[in-house]
């Protein structure tokens, strides 16, 4: 039989074990390209197993107790990684807080707060001190500056005038001048100066103010009188406050002239501006200033009445009598002219200037002078005062005065 040909027409078929090098070449770069890629996975396999941490314990930590207090559990020990800069805690053991269930429903309930909610809810956790409003205890000073008046000055401090009057010099009363020091009590009441030769003790002093308990006066801070009793005698010049206490009138401190009677015959007799000792007057009261405007009245600290009007004003006698002083008063009160009427006397200070002089014999209504501010004075107005026997008196309450 005749062998068929091994060779047939048509195209040659490549075998799959042929010699690569009957490949086209583009397919053996996309096989090596193949082959390195799977190298380089199987290396980053490798890599990532043999770096894995250790494993976390997936077991669920102990239940917390409800309580209304956070409770404290102790989860097992873990390395926790930390998210910067690849470090590491380590484990202590320390015990981590949680809290109960009811807890976490209440904060989930709760609405988060707003920015000025946030502010303001931390302004109550901020801890200061609250120093509350204290009352006075000490005495303290008060340096005097122009147009201040002792009323005014004791406005400022929730006094009376008279506080101030009675635990000051009897001068800063009458006049106050710019850079005179005040010396301004805790409270009401008046002030006393001890004087050893007078031989009283905290009971004595206590009585002539007017004060029942003594111990009002040993009790109170200012005087640092603690653990003394009622007869206690304090050393010369000890200065008191006296709580409540009620001091005398003050009166002007220019020296008088008067007779066997009592009655005032000269005004401040050393004096170029006194009249000399004259004596006499009626007994008919009228009103001194009836154009003026009422500003101020009588108290312990002022002996008489402030009565304000426009400069030039006529001022008129108050009652007839002779004329005691014309001139010029240094104890404050400017232009002054004072009239004797029998046991009594008045005063009429600040004038702009005075229509009367020594040696003159006034009725009451003569116009004796003209409303100024000269002396101690803020601002045009006369100072009237009525003095009985040397002894100052309320001009408001005599009858015909009109204020």
């Amino acid at each position: 039989m005749r062998r068929r040909s091994s060779t047939l027409a048509g195209p040659a078929r490549v075998s799959p074990y042929s010699h690569t090098e009957s490949l086209p070449l583009w397919r053996r770069g996309c096989g090596c390209i193949c082959l390195l890629a799977a190298i380089a996975l199987s290396i980053a396999a490798a890599f990532l197993v043999i770096t894995a941490p250790d494993a976390v314990s997936t077991a669920a930590p102990p239940q917390a107790v409800e309580a209304d207090s956070p409770t404290v559990s102790m989860p097992p020990a873990t390395r926790i990684a930390a998210s910067a800069g690849g470090l590491s805690l380590p484990a202590t053991g320390a015990a981590l807080p949680t809290i109960s269930p009811r807890q976490t429903t209440n904060l989930l309930a709760t609405p988060p707060l707003s920015r000025a909610d946030s502010r303001a809810d931390s302004l109550l956790y901020e801890p200061f001190t609250i120093i509350p409003n204290r009352s006075r205890t000490q005495m303290t000073t008060y340096v005097a500056r122009q147009g201040d008046t002792i009323a005014a000055i004791a406005g400022r401090y929730g006094l009376t005038s008279e506080t101030i009057a009675w635990c000051n010099d009897h001068r800063l009363a009458q006049w106050l001048r710019p850079g005179d020091v005040v010396t301004i009590p805790p409270a009401d009441g008046a002030c006393h100066t001890v004087l050893r030769t007078q031989g009283l003790d905290i009971a004595d002093i206590a009585a002539q103010y007017g004060i029942d308990d003594p111990y009002a006066i040993i009790e109170a801070p200012a005087n640092n009188l603690a653990a003394v009793s009622p007869d206690f005698l304090a050393p010369s010049n000890t200065f008191l406050f006296i709580p409540g206490g009620v001091g005398p009138v003050i009166t002007w401190d220019a020296p008088v002239e008067q007779d066997s009677a009592g009655n005032v015959v000269a005004f401040d007799p050393g004096s170029p501006f006194s009249c000399g000792a004259r004596s006499g007057g009626g007994a008919y009261w009228t009103n001194p200033l009836p154009n003026g405007t009422f500003v101020r009245g009588f108290y312990a600290g002022h002996s008489g009445i402030d009565i304000a009007a426009a400069p030039g004003t006529p001022i008129y006698a108050a009652n007839s009598g002779p004329v005691l002083y014309a001139g010029w008063n240094n104890w404050g009160y400017g232009n002054t002219v004072v009239i004797g009427h029998g046991p009594y006397s008045t005063l009429y200070g600040h004038m702009s200037s005075r229509n009367v002089g020594c040696g003159q014999t006034v009725v009451d209504g003569q116009v004796i002078g003209f409303v100024g501010s000269t002396g101690n004075s803020s601002g045009p107005h006369l100072h009237f005062e009525i003095r009985y026997l040397n002894q100052p008196a309320d001009p408001s309450a005599t009858i015909g005065i009109g204020w």
